[in-house]
């Protein structure tokens, strides 16, 4: 007979009389069962929106007694089969009755189970009816569905890949994503230049396929972290796929700076000049530029003391009746022509003398003459030099240096005059690095010093010196602006504090130079205090 597919909406099958009255009946007489049909396929079908196939099943009587149905029922009840009611629980012989059995897959799998149809046939007591099909959908699934990043120190960054597969028979359209998280410390990145951009077009994955995407965690408190993705798509049993990802973060260490910002920057730049025949013409030049030098360091409002040096014995030469340096309460008239002074005017053709040994010898000049430089030594270059101030010096020759000792022996000299080494630099107009330039040799070590110390290096075949000497000031002048850390934070904690109050704006991190700077309008006033807080990176490979 034939089988009968048509869409079905299943009713539960009972039958209450299990004990029919047989009273009366003929005890060779008996009933014999049959089906029709003994075999169900039902083949594939499309999961979704409750879809089913359905299957009339006869039970006949091929007996010559009255045939009882005293149950039908599937020997899995969790399967995706359902049973109508039986048309009659009585059957006479050569009579039939019909149920209806129906297939509504819930996901792609290959399903079966069997109706077991319970009766008075005494042979047949029970008889089976296997049942399959095919349920065709596609499946997510996502690996790892759960991910926890563990603990991992502030600062620290990681990326953990979350694969996307169909895993079922069907195409799987994955059609959008939402992130669900309180923490600014979880990220998600659907790797659009790999994938597609899923708000354009969704993602088409066929059977077996698969599409990754990202979650970076970079934990910047202690507090754990915790997101849920969520993955819409037509998985008709699970329209949207929860992935859920967790961490914690921890302190690798912290750190306190606090500065004090002077009332007025304060710095002492001395310039050591090579006093040798060859350098006439540029010794002249920085001579003829000078204003532009004390004009910058004027407009920047710094508290600087300069002078020149260019005897063995590293006597400054001054005006006499005046002091052995030039400073900010000078006209820049009386600072120009104090600087000649002390340059010997020798380039303007009056000698002081004759040059020395060390003319070609910068460090050993600036050792002498800061040796004598300090307040209350009787020194000639007594008031020179000042504990609290940035000490700047300047090297300038056509020449390599040829101090008798390494360069690196006079920068650690410089140096440990002061309680910090940065308070110290170094900068030079000098021959190009490496090769010199025109006539000029390579200013070989003093170069090496700039570097050293962070300081400028300038050539000595410009034209004129104006840009040079501007330079050269606001690179000398103690920097109010900026503040150098005692060590590398994580830049997403720093917080800055001024004379308590926290300091929201105005500031910024400078990652190259490890400082903090201040915009212009925001430059803490003289005598500030400034606290400067942040967390330390740990060890990201661990």
């Amino acid at each position: 007979m034939p089988i009968l597919l048509a869409l079905f909406a299943c009713t539960d099958y009972e039958i209450t009389d299990q004990n029919p009255d047989v009273s009366g009946i003929d005890d060779n007489l008996v009933p014999d069962i049959a089906v029709n049909p003994e075999f169900v396929n039902f083949g594939p079908l499309a999961v979704g929106d409750r879809e089913s196939a359905s299957v009339n099943i006869e039970i006949w009587n091929n007996g010559e007694a009255d045939l009882h149905i005293i149950d039908i029922h599937l020997d899995d009840a969790e399967s995706p089969f359902d049973l109508g009611s039986v048309d009659s629980v009585l059957v006479p012989p050569g009579q039939a009755t019909n149920f209806v059995v129906s297939f509504t897959p819930g996901t792609a799998a290959s399903y079966g189970a069997n109706v077991l149809i319970d009766s008075d046939d005494p042979d047949s007591p029970t008889l089976s009816v296997p049942l399959t099909g095919d349920g065709i959908a596609p499946v997510i699934d996502v690996s790892p569905a759960e991910y926890d990043f563990g603990t991992m120190y502030i600062g620290c960054d990681r990326l953990q890949p979350l694969t996307i597969t169909n895993i079922g028979n069907d195409n799987l359209i994955v059609d959008g994503f939402a992130y669900n998280t309180g923490s600014t410390d979880l990220f998600f990145d659907t790797d659009a230049d790999t994938n597609g951009d899923i708000d354009e077009q969704p993602w088409e994955l066929v059977p077996y396929a698969s599409a990754e995407v990202w979650v970076d965690y970079a934990p910047l408190d202690e507090y754990q972290d915790v997101a849920y993705l969520m993955i819409d798509s037509n998985d008709p049993a699970t329209p949207t796929f929860m992935a859920t990802q967790q961490g914690n973060g921890a302190l690798a260490g912290e750190n306190t700076d606090v500065f004090e910002q002077p009332i007025n920057g304060a710095t002492d730049i001395m310039f050591a000049v090579d006093w040798s025949c060859s350098m006439w013409d540029d010794a002249a030049n920085v001579e003829s530029n000078f204003g532009t030098f004390v004009s910058t360091l004027s407009a920047m409002d710094a508290d600087y003391h300069v002078a020149v040096v260019t005897e063995d014995d590293g006597c400054i030469n001054y005006p006499a009746g005046t002091q052995p340096y030039i400073d900010n309460d000078m006209s820049i008239s009386d600072q120009e022509s104090t600087f000649s002074t002390m340059l010997c005017e020798s380039y303007s053709g009056v000698y002081c003398n004759s040059y020395g040994s060390n003319t070609e010898r910068a460090f050993m000049l600036i050792e002498a003459a800061l040796k004598t430089a300090n307040i209350n030594t009787g020194g000639c270059n007594e008031g020179f030099y000042r504990e609290d101030a940035t000490l700047s010096l300047i090297g300038v020759s056509d020449e390599p240096e040829q101090s008798v000792n390494p360069y690196t022996y006079y920068v650690s000299l410089f140096q440990s005059m002061k309680d910090d080494s940065d308070d110290v630099v170094m900068h030079a107009i000098g021959g190009d690095y490496p090769t010199g330039c025109g006539s000029n040799s390579a200013y070989s070590g003093f170069y090496e010093a700039t570097v050293a110390t962070g300081g400028l290096f300038l050539s000595i075949c410009a034209t004129d010196f104006g840009s040079h000497l501007e330079s050269l000031a606001e690179g000398s002048a103690a920097d109010l602006t900026s503040f150098e850390l005692t060590d590398f934070p994580v830049p997403e904690t720093l917080t800055v504090t001024v004379n308590g109050t926290p300091s929201a704006i105005g500031w910024s991190y400078n990652e190259v130079d490890n400082t903090i700077d201040f915009d212009e309008a925001y430059v803490p006033e003289g005598g500030s205090t400034i606290q400067i807080e942040y967390a330390l990176y740990g060890d990201c490979e661990g």
